[in-house]
């Protein structure tokens, strides 16, 4: 069993793939003094972990914690995934492909598998991205705009208002409090934007695009969005799970490759084995080394040397024939 994992700026998700496929995902906040404590409660009960694949957009520091973590509990060391130039059917559009967000890179790729028409990723996390890939698996670009919690923070800086504790009640369009009011005005704020942008892009595509949406704040903005938007949660992870399967591909044909290899190198040190003679073959060599031995000697003649002019061109020299042995 393997375990895939998404490090994002303020969750961290993560999933184990078997057999059977991706199984149920799972998630935690990010504290702020880091991960370990976490991770501790979250993988204690896990065992017969074989590989952790990992896509980080949190930071070098969270990825040294999260490898010290497998390294001394599983005595593993994960692979992080990077972004590419092309993969799985698609081309990275950026100049410097490893500059895109693996998030990102990883959704395209997930995106493009299921469905060959233009796909459109709506990632609400902490920074809200927007992502579109062709029909034919090329990335046309993005852009990057503030999410929900970004927007709520800014506006905190400078007022109260997300100190106040109201529980799980109700937010209305026209809000009594300020908190309520800050949620409202950003969950319509970035709504009214996605909802834009959707339309601007169906013009350039003729309607041939398919929107999806993913993210922790996705839950909180489908209510106000199109209802042909759809809703795939562990985008990221899945497409994380193409990168395992490929590698285990890999290795099941280097097994195969191995094993003919073992095989005939130990045929190689087994002597060779002399054919039986019979007595019949014994008589014939005899009769032969006789018959050889009785013949005298012939003297050789010499052959003149032929003229230069008559030597025929060689395959070297002649058009259209194979190279000689030297240059091959």
């Amino acid at each position: 069993m393997k375990i895939l994992v998404d490090i994002g700026n303020s969750r961290v998700k993560w999933a184990t793939l078997d057999k059977a496929g991706l199984n149920d995902s799972h998630s935690f906040q990010r504290a702020k003094t880091g991960i370990k404590a976490s991770l501790n409660k979250a993988w204690k009960n896990l065992s017969d972990i074989e590989a952790v694949y990992v896509a980080n957009v949190g930071g070098e520091k969270l990825a040294q914690q999260l490898t010290e973590w497998t390294q001394k509990n599983w005595d593993l060391t994960p692979q992080f995934v990077t972004s590419e130039k092309k993969r799985f059917g698609v081309t990275n559009a950026y100049d410097e492909p490893e500059k895109l967000g693996i998030d990102r890179w990883l959704s395209l790729i997930a995106a493009r598998q299921h469905a060959r028409q233009a796909q459109c990723v709506i990632d609400c996390g902490t920074a809200m991205t927007i992502d579109i890939v062709s029909k034919n698996g090329q990335h046309q670009g993005g852009m990057i705009l503030p999410g929900l919690s970004l927007m709520r923070s800014s506006l905190a800086t400078n007022t109260n208002a997300l100190t106040e504790d109201l529980g799980e009640q109700e937010f209305n369009t026209l809000a009594t409090n300020t908190f309520s009011a800050i949620h409202a005005g950003t969950l319509y704020s970035v709504s009214a934007t996605l909802e834009h942008i959707i339309n601007d892009l169906n013009q350039t595509f003729n309607n041939q695009v398919r929107f999806i949406i993913t993210g922790g704040d996705a839950e909180q903005l489908l209510p106000l969005l199109p209802d042909d938007i759809n809703h795939y949660p562990d985008i990221v992870l899945k497409g994380l799970a193409f990168y395992v399967r490929q590698d285990d591909k890999k290795k099941s044909r280097s097994k195969k490759q191995d094993k003919p290899a073992k095989t005939s190198a130990g045929d190689d040190q087994k002597p060779a084995e002399k054919s039986p003679q019979t007595s019949e073959d014994t008589e014939q060599n005899n009769a032969k080394n006789d018959t050889d031995t009785s013949k005298k000697p012939r003297r050789s003649r010499s052959k003149k040397a032929e003229p230069a002019t008559d030597k025929p061109a060689s395959n070297k020299d002649k058009p259209g024939s194979a190279l000689p042995e030297e240059a091959i």
